[in-house]
C-alpha cells in the first residue's frame, strides 16, 4: 500500500508545522488527524482547532519539495505553494507547484496542437 504524506499547517498563516513521511508498505494503514497529533512529537501541544491537514498523493510534489526554498499552504485555497530560487539571486514569490504548472501547459499545448491540426485539415480539404 502506498500512503502519501500529510501536511499539517496553521489555519491562520498557512505555515507548515510538520509533514508526515510517505509510506510504501503492505502493513501500512491510513491514520487520522487525531492519531497523528497524538503520535508525532512535532504536533503535540498544538490546538487541533488551529491546525489543518492536507493529504497529498504518494510522490506528489516530490520534485517541488526538492527544488523549493520554502513552501506553505494557501489558507484560502488549501493548496500547496512553493517558493523557488530565481536567476536574480532572490527567491520568487510563492506560486503553485511547478509540476502543476507543467501539467497545465502540457494540456494547453495538446489543445493548441489539436486546433492547429483541425485548422490545417480544414484548409487542405477546401
Amino acid at each position: 500500500m502506498k500512503i502519501g504524506p500529510k501536511v499539517y499547517w496553521r489555519k491562520t498563516s498557512g505555515e507548515v508545522i510538520f509533514m508526515t513521511p510517505q509510506i510504501e508498505s503492505e502493513s501500512a494503514r491510513e491514520t487520522t488527524k487525531e492519531d497523528d497529533m497524538g503520535f508525532y512529537p512535532q504536533l503535540k501541544g498544538y490546538d487541533p482547532e488551529q491546525v489543518d491537514v492536507l493529504k497529498l498523493e504518494f510522490d506528489k510534489y516530490t520534485e517541488d519539495f526538492y527544488h523549493a526554498t520554502s513552501y506553505r499552504v494557501n489558507p484560502d485555497t488549501k493548496t500547496m505553494e512553493f517558493t523557488y530560487p530565481s536567476n536574480s539571486g532572490s527567491d520568487s514569490p510563492p506560486t503553485k507547484p511547478l509540476t502543476d504548472q507543467v501539467a497545465e501547459l502540457k494540456t494547453r499545448q495538446d489543445s493548441t496542437e489539436a486546433a492547429m491540426l483541425a485548422l490545417m485539415d480544414t484548409t487542405t480539404t477546401t
